[in-house]
């Protein structure tokens, strides 16, 4: 399963590159409190989260080891679990570009692949996963701005 999105973030790139980089500040932003993250060290984080599918809510727990980190560009990192007994295992990356004194591109891309029995609906399950995907980056966009705004004014 092939994931990818961009927006504009009206906040500098070292505000969003501070959020991403802090695990509880991205599952609160990204997520409305469906996602938590559990640091191990620097490089290691234990990822549970409550996927929404049309067939109905699954709970996923993940490993995710930070493979690339280059400040305040980008992040990289490769994820590894289960879901309903199957594996999950999957790379994705979020890139973030200057445009403006104020403004960031955020890029990201992820595959993920699901074998067992899940493994058969991964097609069917694409197009809800980007949308949650395209959410939470929104989600993050909002609090992102708005934390801006207030610490412009």
């Amino acid at each position: 399963m092939h994931l990818s999105g961009e927006t504009e973030i009206a906040a500098s790139r070292q505000r969003v590159w501070d959020t991403i980089r802090n695990p509880n500040r991205t599952a609160a932003a990204s997520s409305q409190g469906q996602a938590q993250i559990e640091k191990i060290d620097d490089r290691h984080y234990k990822v549970s989260v409550t996927a929404q599918t049309p067939m109905m809510p699954l709970n996923v727990v993940l490993e995710m080891e930070l493979t690339d980190v280059a400040e305040p560009n980008r992040i990289a990192a490769t994820i590894a679990g289960s879901v309903m007994g199957g594996p999950i295992n999957g790379t994705g990356s979020i890139e973030l570009a200057e445009v403006g004194p104020k403004l960031t591109r955020a890029t990201y891309v992820a595959d993920a692949t699901l074998g067992g029995m899940l493994g058969a609906f991964e097609p069917m399950m694409a197009g809800p996963v980007q949308q949650a995907a395209d959410g939470a980056f929104a989600s993050l966009k909002e609090r992102l701005e708005a934390e801006e705004a207030a610490a412009s004014e």
